[in-house]
């Protein structure tokens, strides 16, 4: 039976008062928070499971690996998501990574945290710029079919990425000489926030090669038994994911396959026991392509400007459009903040960094809904609204409102905590995202991409095609999917849309 555990203190529960001073803003009911609890309608904590090692792979309790599904009486998710463009941040420049995450979270990229490490550790930069370049280089190369977009500078931490840490040796995390590098691993490759390491002083003729594999785990794949596969076990100089079914391999680990469930969707003859690691990451990411195109904000609610009673229910949500179904979002509570949070700030975003956060796999064209103000407090209110595509191109759009009648603002809704932005219509860019937290505004613009030589500059990163940048955080380093589906095959991620409440609704 799956043990029921409950989420610290801190959670935000859907459908319920966001604190006990604050019974009037309501946490939307839109489903659960993660993966597990969306596939067995309890509350579960990933970290009650014992993390399995197989070699360089990590499976975690969220890693929807056979195993653990089966230690917790979880059945296997149904896997009918289509390809989603993804992101991949390579850590170049040294970078120091905490053994837990905030929350429940077993890694997540974006805050430095992951369970590959025991205890707090620093990973020193690659010793050259020149090997930073070969090894953004060959990065690029062995991604090249895929829509993935490689970057060496951060966007904002509430947009989705898989953070790739190379440098430093085995021994730096704890791990015995000969270990090249080691990933958390997504069986159905739908966590878009792993992290990896390759330790490129351990090996420094193949830091490239590396991590190439250990990022490529990160999204369900496992070892494969050719050696011209980049799934293959050991160094072999290798190049490239291969478009043909290979057995898997057994050299490292325990013997038992623990993705096979998605790799037979892709080599049914195989039994499970076979892998196509080009065709997974097609379904995965679907093949490469060029997004120029911004997200659009379709609608805003409530209306900006609009005046509201003390009896009234406001429900804030945003609509988007885009020609991507990936899409990093982030909601900023401005002004009429709850006492509880004067300090703090309030937000919902994806990405796990926020306040609250939202489910697995919501899709661009659902209702993003940010909270439920049921008889607020009289006062003045403000929100922003942001969206981010993986390519980084970005829209924002801000909404403010008056309650009359009752409690004042002071006396019920707190004071205001920020100046209400007004600056932004409908769908507009330009403006600078914002950090995960407090609603701080920081970053840089999107413009000219950068190459190799110069992706560390501020403000921008050098995507896989060179054509598009990410908006990024200069806060970041101070701070702190297998949606897998193949021509002529049956598509595969997780799909549980309709127990996430993920059905497409207008609210008024």
């Amino acid at each position: 039976m799956l043990p029921i555990l409950l989420l610290l203190a801190s959670s935000i529960e859907p459908g319920q008062p966001i604190s006990a001073g604050a019974s009037w803003a309501v946490a939307p009911d839109d489903g659960p928070r993660s993966f597990v609890e969306a596939m067995t309608g309890e509350q579960f904590d990933p970290r009650s499971v014992p993390k399995i090692r197989q070699g360089d792979m990590v499976f975690t309790g969220e890693s929807m690996a056979r195993s653990l599904l089966d230690s917790v009486d979880a059945p296997l998710p149904s896997l009918d998501h289509p390809p989603t463009p993804g992101v991949l941040i390579l850590a170049m420049d040294g970078v120091t990574i905490k053994p837990y995450c905030s929350g429940t979270q077993m890694a997540n990229g974006a805050l430095n945290c992951s369970p590959l490490v025991d205890k707090e550790t620093t990973f020193p930069p690659v010793s050259s710029e020149q090997k930073k370049s070969s090894i953004y280089q060959a990065m690029i190369n062995y991604y090249a079919d895929f829509d993935l977009v490689i970057a060496t500078d951060r966007p904002p931490d509430w947009l989705p990425y898989t953070l790739s840490v190379i440098g430093g040796t085995s021994g730096n995390a704890g791990y015995e000489n000969g270990i090249c590098g080691i990933a958390n691993v997504a069986c159905d490759g739908a966590k878009r926030n792993h992290v990896s390491l390759s330790f490129s002083d351990s090996c420094p003729g193949d830091a490239a090669l590396t991590a190439g594999q250990e990022t490529a785990h990160n999204w369900g794949l496992e070892h494969t038994d050719l050696m011209t596969d980049i799934m293959y076990p050991y160094v072999a100089g290798a190049g490239q994911f291969l478009d043909q079914c290979m057995d898997i391999s057994h050299a490292t680990g325990d013997g038992v396959t623990q993705c096979g469930y998605v790799h037979k969707l892709y080599c049914p003859n195989g039994q499970g026991e076979q892998q196509n690691s080009h065709g997974e990451l097609i379904g995965v990411f679907g093949p490469k392509k060029v997004d120029t195109t911004k997200p659009t904000i379709v609608e805003l609610s409530p209306a900006d400007g609009g005046v509201y009673t003390t009896a009234d229910t406001i429900e804030v949500y945003a609509e988007v459009e885009d020609d991507s179904n990936f899409v990093g979002v982030k909601w900023t509570w401005i002004d009429g903040l709850p006492p509880d949070f004067q300090e703090d700030g309030y937000s919902r975003c994806t990405n796990d960094v926020c306040t609250d956060g939202y489910g697995a796999w919501k899709t661009v064209e659902e209702t993003w809904d940010f909270i439920d103000l049921v008889k607020p407090p009289a006062g003045h209110y403000s929100f922003k609204f942001e969206v981010m595509d993986a390519y980084g191109n970005y829209a924002s759009q801000s909404v403010e409102f008056d309650v009359m009648g009752g409690a004042t603002t002071s006396e019920s809704a707190g004071e205001a905590t920020g100046d209400p932005d007004t600056t932004a219509g409908p769908g507009e860019t330009g403006e600078t995202p914002t950090s995960g937290g407090g609603g701080e505004e920081t970053g840089g613009e999107t413009g000219t991409p950068t190459s190799a030589s110069d992706s560390a500059t501020a403000g921008s990163a050098t995507s896989v095609t060179g054509v598009a940048t990410i908006m990024t955080d200069p806060m970041m380093d101070e701070e702190d999917g297998c949606g897998c589906r193949s021509p002529g095959l049956p598509p595969a991620s997780l799909g549980l849309l309709a127990l996430l409440g993920l059905v497409r609704r207008r609210r008024r």
